[in-house]
Order: C-alpha cells, then sequence, then structure tokens
C-alpha cells in the first residue's frame, strides 16, 4: 500500500510513495524521473514545493545535481506512517476495496463550485441527478439546490 492508494496519483504523491519506499538511497531529479516515468520537468517543477513544504531536502550535492531524500520530521512521518494506519483500517472491511468504494459512491452527492451563481458568488451548490433520496430519506429532485454551510 502506498499514498497513492488513497490520496491519489499526483505527481507530489508519487515521488513522496517513491523516497518513502526508497530511503536508503538518495536520488537525483533524472533518477526520480526515470524511476517513476514522469518527465524530468514535472519532477523539476515539483521539488521545490515539497521542499519548500518540508516534505523533501537535499541530502548530498554531486557535481551540479542535488541529490533528494524524504525529510526526517513530524509531518513526514505521519504521512508515511498514514499509509499504515490506513491499510489497518481498510483491513477492516470484508468486501474488497472495489465492491466498498461501489457502495460508498452510492451514498455520495456530485458537489460542485461555482464562481458565480443567482445565488451569489462563491456558493456551495448541490448537483443530484442519480439519486432519489438523500441518506435522511428526504427527496432530491434532479434541480440545484443550495446547501447550507
Amino acid at each position: 500500500m502506498a499514498l497513492q492508494d488513497f490520496l491519489g496519483k499526483t505527481i507530489e504523491i508519487k515521488i513522496i510513495d517513491f523516497l518513502s519506499q526508497n530511503s536508503i538511497s538518495n536520488y537525483n531529479q533524472t533518477e526520480i524521473s526515470d524511476c517513476l516515468n514522469i518527465s524530468r520537468t514535472s519532477v523539476n517543477q515539483k521539488l521545490p514545493e515539497l521542499i519548500f513544504n518540508g516534505i523533501v531536502e537535499v541530502k548530498e550535492r554531486k557535481g551540479n545535481s542535488n541529490y533528494y531524500q524524504l525529510s526526517n520530521n513530524g509531518v513526514v512521518n505521519k504521512l508515511v506512517g498514514s499509509v499504515f494506519e490506513n491499510g489497518l483500517f481498510i483491513s477492516k472491511y470484508e468486501d474488497s476495496d472495489e465492491n466498498e468504494i461501489k457502495k460508498l459512491k452510492k451514498d455520495i452527492v456530485e458537489i460542485n463550485y461555482t464562481e458565480e451563481s443567482e445565488f451569489g458568488i462563491d456558493q456551495l451548490v448541490c448537483k443530484a441527478p442519480k439519486i432519489q433520496y438523500y441518506k435522511d430519506d428526504t427527496k432530491c429532485s434532479n434541480d440545484i439546490h443550495l446547501i447550507s454551510a
């Protein structure tokens, strides 16, 4: 299990997963991009954000290359630890992950954010075209409803 399994497959998450699973060594941008099969440009754009947020650090410099590793701090420890906690949480389900996700999707209402609407700016709008009833048994039509925040 990896962060990607429950947080999505963003480039940042892929980099964090890769560095956490390969913590014995340090890697430069080219090695990271080759191992993850993503462009070096993408890695080059995301590493500064990860460094700024204290997730990744430059461990060594060789010539013109920086070699990166996950930082050793509370935030990173919690991120990496969340993989194990999530694995334990998921192991409680009797059904497969796919079946459990299908069950959960049945109860989810599509949420749309709009910049401008007849209700004003930045209102949260709920659109539920496929759901007959909300969880509390109130009927939901196919119209758009304003949700109180």
